[in-house]
């Protein structure tokens, strides 16, 4: 008797070790199943726009920030990004290719009269992003008014006697027989939030059962108690008329969840509910938790069983990820049961002021101040009342809540994050109840992305040179726009030059050279491989639908008439204006506008930046140019940084003795310009080609055109204004707009306005820093 029972002993202890070795296993089956979906880099793009409703003869101006998911910083090898411009049928019209430079882009999209007033959408993407299920781009609608046709549809709303009434248990599922509760979102058949002040839920006789506050973003919450039997309704009234949507049917089985991330500072409460149907089911078999950002993942087994039908589980907030996360209850079998995103919030909240120093020729000069230094800003300037001002699209919404959210184009991030309260955080809570994540737990468990198409960084050339058995020879690429690469030929005669960054219709030379032998030019044009990579989930706008009365309001939609209608922009005769004074950085240098081509054709930019600029210039060996201020510890000269069409120079500077005035459009210089950087910089140079700027413009090389580069970065320009006191400019104008600001070590930052306006004006600042903290602020100034 004593050896059976010694045998049935030895068995159970080897049962409940292989019972809590499988149950590791499935822990770890989980977090590898997570880790493996998220191993590749994802990048999420964020775009400030200058405003939101566009005239057609005016451009619209942006600046993207891209950022790196599993860092939370700035992405900064991403260089190729594409925009595609979308009318509302979903027709590309125009895509661009942009230049990506440490984790920022900025470009511009012209418009013209062929644009019909209507709603647009403006996609971006990279060709890395087609390697996922997911649609990874960023997509942001922009309305245009013609100014020839009117506004039609662009300033109306949506027809109110029909609405969305949207409810989601959450975790995903009416459980029968315990408690539920349930998400409501109320908004218009355009999907944007209908100002209602309640909802109500009924039984089937139109008895009231609960009643609840809809907050001014359209959400809301039940609570509604086991029992309640089919044919109850929540019904909502707008402009008197009631609106009805029947309960979802409790399910027989099924997992529900209670989330509070909101309440305690340090800690998350999470509450499990089933009923006894689905705990016997399970009999014995666990069931998980998996909480999890990305590949930051933590995985629980729950202690629940049809005794006690629920679990309370508390968190430390230590052990999540800031941000949005998502939690999700597996059964044994990796069946997901429920899913439910909340957010944990940052403890840094950054905050930017302005103030007024002065105003200098008809310019207005302020003073900015981030709480955090070395920041990376973009800043848009409006009338206060302006109703150009998208306040559904901010760098919080695009970073930190949309890349997670499944179906969701736009978000005010700024409205949970300008100012964090316990009140915001309950209602951005509200808006996370009823949402799905955007990764699918079947895809996470069975489609593995795979690296299939490729990080691209820059532009692939490719060339023939018409020679056979030339490996000893090589191909150099020169350009006046600071590129100058040497590449080998293959047995075929081919040449391939990779990651160049070359600016559209730029003008190339390329030269076969050999040793022992005289150089060869080239005349034939190269092809560019990877310029323009189609996005394999192009965006489809939903059909908008409007009041059938629509009419427009002649206070807000006559921009177009003799009195305030936008007038392209006319240059005046004045040959010393200078283009680019308002340019980021360029504020505190000596602007020079070269006159008169023909008169300039023999003198070189090298002869003008010894003659202007106050500069060492040497030309004996190479090229060597210097500041006349020793600023270094050594005593040791330092030289100026030095720009073309605002993209820096690094390197050699030979071939700038290349470079003729009458290839020249503006300088700007100043030696005495102290440049924060490890190199030790002391002054500044920037010079502006003119359009069609060639290489050694005496005609010495043949002149190669590549087309299809980089998307050039040109200076905002605004249009001219018959009026700014009327009110069309005060609902579409603009002030300025400035893409490229950079703070100091202490977050400060200089601002320059045209004395333009005398009204107050509204000031949108958005930006990252280079360790990802986030900043939209939005500033009102007299």
């Amino acid at each position: 008797m004593k050896k059976i029972f010694l045998c049935l002993l030895t068995a159970s202890a080897l049962l409940l070790s292989f019972i809590t070795y499988a149950q590791q296993g499935r822990n770890e089956e989980i977090l590898k199943s997570v880790t493996d979906y998220f191993s590749l880099e994802r990048e999420n793009i964020h775009v400030h726009f200058d405003k939101s409703l566009f005239m057609s003869n005016e451009n619209i101006w942006f600046k993207g920030y891209v950022f790196h998911r599993k860092k939370n910083v700035p992405f900064f090898t991403t260089v190729n990004v594409y925009a595609s411009l979308i009318d509302s049928d979903g027709k590309i019209l125009e895509t661009k290719l942009l230049y990506g430079n440490i984790g920022s882009f900025s470009g511009s999209f012209k418009l013209g009269s062929k644009f019909k007033s209507g709603r647009y959408y403006i996609q971006f993407y990279t060709n890395w992003m087609n390697n996922f299920t997911e649609d990874e781009s960023a997509v942001y609608e922009v309305g245009i008014i013609n100014t020839e046709t009117g506004a039609g549809n662009v300033l109306a709303h949506a027809d109110l006697s029909k609405i969305n009434i949207k409810l989601a248990p959450e975790g995903g599922t009416m459980v029968n027989g315990i408690t539920n509760n349930l998400s409501i979102q109320v908004s218009d058949l355009n999907q944007e939030p209908v100002n209602v002040e309640s909802a109500e839920l009924q039984d089937q006789s139109g008895k009231l059962i609960q009643k609840i506050p809809i907050n001014k973003m359209g959400y809301g919450k039940f609570l509604v108690p086991p029992g309640i039997s089919q044919g109850c309704k929540v019904v909502v009234a707008v402009n008197d008329h009631k609106h009805e949507k029947p309960l979802p049917n409790p399910e027989f089985k099924g997992v529900a969840l209670e989330v509070n991330s909101y309440a305690f500072a340090d800690k998350t409460i999470i509450k499990v509910r089933s009923n006894k149907a689905t705990l016997d089911s399970f009999g014995a078999r666990p069931i998980y938790m998996l909480i999890h950002q990305d590949n930051k993942a933590t995985v629980l087994e729950l202690d629940i069983d049809s005794k006690t039908t629920e679990q309370t589980i508390v968190i430390p907030n230590s052990d999540i990820a800031d941000g949005t996360n998502t939690i999700r209850i597996l059964d044994s079998d990796l069946n997901q049961l429920a899913e439910r995103m909340f957010f944990k919030y940052p403890k840094e909240n950054l905050a930017a002021n302005l103030s007024r120093t002065g105003q200098k020729d008809d310019k207005i000069q302020l003073k900015g101040k981030v709480n955090y230094p070395n920041m990376n800003l973009s800043i848009s300037v409006l009338p206060e009342n302006t109703i150009s001002f998208d306040d559904t699209n901010d760098i919080y919404g695009s970073l930190m809540l949309l890349p997670y959210l499944e179906n969701q184009k736009k978000i005010s991030g700024r409205h949970y994050f300008s100012t964090i309260t316990k009140a915001k955080m309950y209602e951005l809570d509200l808006l996370l109840t009823g949402q799905k994540s955007k990764y699918t737990w079947r895809n996470i468990i069975g489609n593995v992305p795979k690296n299939t198409y490729s990080f691209d960084m820059g532009i692939a050339l490719k060339g023939a040179t018409g020679m056979q058995n030339a490996k000893t020879s090589k191909v150099r690429l020169f350009s006046i726009t600071g590129i100058d690469e040497i590449t080998d030929i293959n047995e075929k005669g081919e040449f391939y030059f990779d990651n160049l960054v070359i600016p559209d219709s730029s003008y190339v030379s390329l030269t076969v050279i050999k040793r022992g032998a005289d150089p060869k030019e080239l005349s034939a044009v190269p092809q560019t491989l990877n310029s323009n990579k189609k996005f394999n989930k192009p965006y489809k706008p939903a059909p908008k639908f409007y009041a059938a009365n629509t009419t427009e309001d002649p206070a807000k939609a006559n921009i177009y008439g003799e009195a305030v209608e936008l007038n392209e922009v006319k240059m005046e005769a004045k040959t010393a204006s200078l283009k680019y004074a308002n340019t980021s950085g360029n504020g505190d240098l000596h602007g020079y506008k070269i006159g008169d081509k023909d008169n300039n054709a023999s003198f070189s930019l090298v002869n003008f930046i010894r003659t202007y600029g106050n500069f060492w210039v040497d030309t004996k060996d190479g090229l060597k140019i210097q500041s006349r201020t020793i600023n270094s510890i050594n005593g040791a000269q330092a030289g100026p940084i030095i720009y073309i069409d605002d993209v820096q120079l690094i390197g050699d500077l030979t071939w700038l003795t290349n470079i003729y005035l009458d290839e020249v459009d503006e300088i700007y210089m100043n030696s005495q310009k102290i440049v924060p950087s490890v190199r030790n910089y002391m002054g500044m140079i920037k010079i502006y080609l003119r359009k069609g700027a060639r290489p050694n413009g005496k005609g010495k090389t043949p002149q190669i055109m590549v087309k299809n580069g980089f998307e050039k970065m040109m200076p905002f320009e605004n249009v001219t204004y018959n009026s700014v006191t009327d009110k069309g400019f005060e609902n579409f104008g603009i002030i300025n707009w400035e893409p490229t600001i950079m703070t100091n070590d202490k977050g400060e930052f200089d601002l320059t306005l045209p004395n333009m306006y005398d009204k107050p004006l509204k000031v949108l600042i958005e930006g990252f820093s280079a360790d990802g903290k986030l900043i939209s602020e939005v500033r009102t100034i007299q």
